[in-house]
């Protein structure tokens, strides 16, 4: 029964009785506005047990929460911010960085790192535009999730 209860009015009046009770200053009010703040927290809870249980062992880094805040999580996010998606069609993908520009270090990276994938039919870096075109098999990517990620990632910020 207590996991129908809609908790959000109780929560909201808890944080924000709370709140400005701080300002206030009353501390009477203070008190009972924390009580009904972590009660209706601790209900909450209880309504969600099994998912804050199974997010637990997932553990802090699969709950994605640096991705959210925009902080990167790898290398490969970190140089995917450095992209500008020029077009995407399935199987081929053009994108732009001015990481690429002039720099044969980078380039040798970038193509030592796409060498690892055999899903990867053909790729072109330009050091004079930093222009990357990459092409692949898109039935093959679906079966590697990081390439799936850039497919995904280029998809969705193709600049038209």
């Amino acid at each position: 029964m207590i996991k129908k209860v809609p908790l959000g009015i109780p929560l909201t009046i808890g944080l924000i009785g709370t709140l400005t009770t701080l300002v206030v200053k009353n501390k009477t009010l203070h008190v009972v506005f924390g009580i009904i703040l972590a009660l209706a927290g601790l209900l909450h809870m209880f309504q969600h047990n099994k998912k804050l249980r199974k997010d637990a062992q997932k553990g802090f880094s699969n709950m994605n929460i640096l991705k959210a805040i925009g902080i990167p999580t790898s290398r490969l996010d970190l140089f995917l911010r450095t992209l500008t998606v020029k077009s995407y069609i399935p199987g081929r993908i053009r994108v732009y960085s001015k990481a690429l520009v002039n720099n044969a270090g980078n380039k040798a990276s970038v193509e030592a790192e796409l060498a690892k994938y055999k899903e990867l039919t053909n790729y072109e870096i330009n050091l004079l535009t930093g222009s990357l075109l990459i092409e692949y098999d898109p039935e093959q990517v679906k079966e590697n999730p990081l390439l799936l990620q850039i497919e995904t990632f280029a998809k969705n910020s193709v600049k038209k």
